[in-house]
């Protein structure tokens, strides 16, 4: 036992004297060097993810031949490559010499190496700290379609959508932005630190898709953005059937190189497959293209179809039901379809979805929207909303609704609260800031519905309702005529202003507040339409007439449009009974044909049917209207009961307005109408 220490003793000496462990020094040295530079090009050269692995073999590979080699032979001082003499051959000066030699070298590659060593700890927990300071907000951007077969040409948006909705369900990401911020880098896109600059993000994920009959391969990158630097980047091939896990990757991964912490709900959450058919997925990607596309039916019913060839291909895929429930809901709530058949079809898609997974989140906010579009059963909406924002906290598209639901309650401070925050969530959303804009214009916060407008405008320049709501803030805010025409004429550049039935019932209103009621009529005249009506209105051609012709003090000519109007309102009401917009525009007929007390019954009917405890925004407008039939009827101290109320509450109604409009100008010598103007 004694001679082991001596004969390890005595290898260590001899790995000194033959500089081994010089060269291991120095080699290991080198070796970080290496592996620092690889590790730091990887990303930006978009090297596979198995480079440093290989890195690594190799240099292992090679430090067994250094080894090797460097036992056997060293450098002679005068130059070339000598081999090492055995121990016993050497003479003891010149081991003394070739100790010290190694000291030195050895010295200097160990300090190396510790400061390499330390820059990496520093520079890591720098680099660390850095991106964990940061808040986690992300943007989306639309994945660039590579498929060549035009069959698959949803595929990139549709794949984007998907990777949204998987980011949204980690709560720990502070801002997941919706499609509608980042769909308009779809064709155009600037520099990265400019499209996170103008989304307010910190982190931009971009990459394309390519789908070739069953094959598919996605590249994504996570970038962040201030200095462009690549986090975090990969390549997924596979099967159309893979494409769940490989979705499932990217968002854990990415919550990953973000430090998110994920709880095991979440991680089940992103792994649950939502169908084994991935043709049925597949259509039902088409049928949200369909569904984001625009307002308009067709889209819709299109929507529809797809949903449907989807559950036809998986009974038991929940999500196409969820979305055909909305898609009806949407189509009532817009008046394309007002019978009970689309609230009737929702509803039965939704209790298929809960019956297949009973805590879908889209299925609860597809109940809530139930409530909400099918019955203005506010509460009941609320309440299926908030469960589903449980579980999609940063879903905008939840936070708007909830929003808008607050406004019907008359929660203004939460309505206005949550359309900033929808704002914040998904600020290239032109539907939101229009909604926005349309509650400030009820807060009579004209400033900042303008501002709201403007910004609708530059998110989505051919929605030409936005200009006409500009129209409702210059005549609202301060009387102006003028800004109020340029912007109408704004709007007349994108539709055909002979057929739109708002904007030529916002031209002629224009016209009778500058007194030109000729002009109005003549207008009018172009117009091919019978009744124009939203949520908010019912009201036919020929009240329109009426009005007019009322106001020119043509008592014969006014008599036979109300006359008219009082036919189709009528026949209107027996095809939709209850229907409180109807009952204010027959009690605005009545009270120009002079049946004061069936004028003052359907208007208080309309106030009964919509008051405004139960919608805050409807309520206000049969107010409004209610206040309209009491000037009509002469009843001038109800009337003016009633615009006290409105200009007490949010409301449309303002000063500017009554002194604008000529239908309130019966009031102008009452004291009680003074008084409101001047207060």
């Amino acid at each position: 036992m004694p001679g082991i220490p001596d004969r390890i003793s005595r290898f260590w000496r001899e790995l000194i004297r033959r500089k081994v462990v010089r060269a291991i020094t120095v080699y290991a040295a080198a070796a970080f060097v290496i592996l620092e530079l690889v590790d730091i090009i990887t990303e930006p050269f978009g090297l596979p993810d198995w480079t440093l692995k290989f890195v690594v073999v190799l240099l292992c590979i090679g430090l067994i031949i250094s080894i090797i080699l460097s036992w056997i032979y060293d450098i002679h001082p005068e130059g070339g490559i000598v081999k090492t003499d055995p121990a016993h051959k050497v003479k003891e000066e010149d081991k003394a010499a070739s100790s010290q030699s190694w000291k030195f070298a050895s010295y200097i590659s160990f300090i190396v190496i510790i400061a390499l060593v330390l820059l990496h700890i520093f520079s890591a927990n720098k680099g660390s700290k850095k991106y964990a300071n940061l808040e986690k907000s992300i943007a989306v951007l639309p994945f660039e379609n590579m498929s060549s077969d035009e069959g698959y040409s949803h595929i990139g948006s549709a794949f984007t959508d998907e990777i949204i909705m998987e980011l949204q369900k980690i709560k720990g990401f502070d801002r997941v932005l919706s499609r509608t911020s980042t769909m308009q880098y779809d064709e155009t896109r600037p520099t990265i630190p400019e499209i996170a600059e103008k989304l307010n993000v910190n982190y931009i994920i971009e990459g394309s898709i390519q789908r070739y009959e069953e094959d598919v391969r996605v590249r994504v990158q996570v970038i962040r953005a201030l200095h462009e630097d690549h986090v975090w980047a990969d390549e997924f091939d596979g099967k159309w059937n893979d494409i769940f896990s490989i979705q499932d990757e990217i968002a854990l991964k990415v919550a990953d190189e973000l430090e998110a912490v994920l709880s095991v709900d979440e991680i089940e959450e992103i792994n649950r497959i939502p169908t084994k058919n991935p043709e049925a997925y597949d259509y039902y990607l088409r049928g949200n293209d369909y569904y984001w596309r625009s307002l308009e039916g067709h889209n819709w019913n299109i929507a529809i179809n797809m949903y449907r060839k989807a559950i036809e291909l998986d009974s038991t895929f929940a999500l196409p039901y969820t979305r055909m429930a909305l898609c009806y809901l949407h189509l009532y709530w817009f008046h394309y379809d007002r019978s009970e058949y689309p609230v009737i079809r929702s509803k039965v898609a939704i209790d298929k979805a809960f019956s297949l997974e009973p805590d879908l989140p889209e299925a609860y906010m597809a109940m809530g929207i139930y409530y909400y579009y099918g019955f203005m059963n506010y509460s009941q909406a609320l309440k299926y909303l908030e469960l589903a924002r449980e579980e999609r906290a940063t879903d905008s598209e939840l936070i708007y609704y909830i929003a808008c639901v607050h406004r019907r309650l008359g929660n203004w401070e939460r309505a206005e609260e949550g359309f900033r925050e929808a704002m914040e969530y998904d600020p290239g959303s032109s539907r939101i800031a229009n909604n926005a804009g349309d509650t400030y214009i009820l807060l009579r916060n004209f400033p900042q519905a303008l501002h709201c407008f403007d910004r609708a405008i530059s998110l989505n320049p051919d929605f030409y309702l936005t200009y006409i709501q500009k129209v409702t803030v210059f005549l609202r805010g301060d009387g102006n005529t003028e800004l109020a025409k340029e912007s109408l004429e704004e709007a007349s550049l994108i539709i055909n202003s002979t057929l739109d039935p708002f904007y030529i019932e916002t031209r002629a209103q224009l016209y009778v507040y500058e007194g030109y009621y000729q002009h109005a009529l003549d207008y009018l005249s172009t117009a091919d339409y019978a009744i124009h009506q939203s949520h908010l209105s019912y009201i036919p051609k020929n009240l329109i007439y009426a009005w007019i012709y009322d106001l020119m003090n043509d008592t014969e000519q006014a008599y036979a449009f109300y006359n008219s109007a009082q036919i189709e309102l009528e026949a209107s009401l027996l095809e939709f009974p209850g229907d409180s917009r109807i009952y204010s525009s027959l009690g605005i007929a009545y009270a120009g044909l002079g049946q004061k007390q069936k004028a003052i019954d359907a208007g208080n009917e309309a106030v009964a049917l919509m008051p405004i405890s139960r919608d805050a925004w409807r309520g206000v407008m049969r107010t409004e209207d209610l206040a309209r039939i009491y000037v009509m009827v002469g009843e001038y101290d109800s009337a003016i009961k009633q615009l006290d109320l409105l200009l007490s509450i949010p409301s449309e109604l303002t000063v500017e307005l009554l002194r604008l409009d000529p239908t309130w100008r019966p009031l102008d010598h009452h004291p009680d109408f003074t008084r409101l103007l001047e207060d």
